[in-house]
């Protein structure tokens, strides 16, 4: 009994150590953030909620892509012993318009809507063996920043950016989404329901009568296959009377530049060497991130494209989840595949509630005299 009493006095008097000696640093200048990267990517293997959106490859090259002059890097960076153990990659935009309203958003979110590249899960990045101990030092943080509005898309329900900031500013999320991913080791086709099973049947029938293939597409010909992805996709949202995805020439620079420095994942169905429909993903250790894809809605308009790719490519990867990612809580396509839900929130506080009701008010005022 003594000596576990011993024990634990000594696991308090570490913990009140490790408190004490977190140095924190508020990083507002790209330079300072860019040299924190193969620190901050180290700290990602370390957390349980870094995803490729919070990485420094794709936050770094979303900076270089959408920055504006009137917005202001914020981001906090915790360490102990000289080694980075919490980031939280954020920023201000402020308003150019009296009275300035500053609204902090997470790095990645931000830009314009038609050229938005979807960062979801934003989250701050903590080593796992770290958490209770920086969690309440970063409330703290948050609590002194100098703003009026937080706008925070996309958050996980069990994520630390919720939690945080209903504890600091009193705030309780709505569930405005659904997270969709499927664990593999616990899904079968078996699951789905007996109709999609059928239409799957369908479509792989009719892919067999014309030697289709599914395969996963070697790195060599992912520029080739992503172009030919862009053709489909805009083109079938023209079709819909919509400018799609690839329509924003940031959008589309964004992710050229962020395949330079990061490897994505390419599922496809194939007719004599030409590709008929795409999938395109990101990934990490454990999951595979669906993001894009496209199809020749034209010349296969009969086919169930978009179903029998997901569900061969579910099949067929090494990743113990598929992440659909974030999709509407009714009515979504996504509900067929039998994913695991979780609640998602897009979160808005004012969290000075007059400046943003004046701020609301001006801009009413100026739109009508404009």
């Amino acid at each position: 009994m003594v000596e576990f009493r011993q024990h634990t006095m000594t696991l308090m008097k570490d913990n009140e150590q490790v408190t004490s000696n977190i140095q924190w640093q508020l990083i507002t200048t790209f330079d300072d953030l860019s040299a924190l990267a193969q620190q901050w990517q180290t700290l990602a293997q370390q957390s349980s909620t870094a995803t490729p959106f919070s990485s420094p490859q794709w936050l770094l090259t979303w900076y270089r892509t959408y920055w504006q002059s009137n917005w202001k890097l914020m981001t906090l960076a915790g360490y102990i012993d000289n080694n980075l153990v919490a980031i939280l990659p954020c920023y201000v935009q402020n308003s150019l318009q009296w009275p300035h309203l500053k609204v902090l958003h997470p790095l990645g979110q931000g830009e314009v809507e038609e050229a938005e590249v979807s960062s979801e899960y934003c989250d701050a990045i903590i080593a796992k063996r770290f958490e209770a101990t920086v969690l309440p030092e970063l409330q703290k943080k948050l609590a002194a920043l100098d703003i009026d509005k937080i706008l925070w898309g996309a958050a996980l329900q069990s994520s630390h950016i919720k939690g945080l900031l209903e504890t600091v500013f009193k705030y309780t999320a709505v569930t405005t989404h659904s997270r969709y991913c499927i664990e593999r080791s616990k899904w079968t086709l078996q699951s789905l329901s007996k109709n999609t099973r059928a239409r799957y049947k369908r479509s792989n029938n009719q892919l067999k009568k014309i030697n289709a293939t599914y395969h996963w597409v070697d790195e060599k010909e992912h520029e080739r296959y992503t172009n030919l992805l862009i053709e489909y996709h805009q083109s079938l949202w023209k079709s819909r009377g919509n400018k799609g995805a690839f329509a924003h020439e940031d959008f589309k620079r964004f992710h050229e530049k962020y395949r330079t420095k990061s490897t994505i994942k390419i599922s496809a169905i194939t007719v004599a060497n030409t590709p008929i429909a795409i999938n395109y993903y990101f990934f990490d250790d454990t999951t595979l991130y669906f993001y894009q894809c496209g199809w020749d809605s034209e010349g296969y308009a009969n086919f169930s494209l978009g179903l029998s790719l997901h569900l061969w490519s579910i099949e067929n990867c090494d990743y113990e989840y598929y992440d659909f990612m974030m999709g509407e809580l009714k009515n979504s396509y996504k509900e067929k595949f039998d994913a695991h839900r979780e609640p998602m929130a897009n979160l808005e506080i004012k969290v000075n509630p007059k400046k943003v009701f004046l701020h609301k008010l001006v801009h009413k005022v100026f739109s009508l005299t404009a």
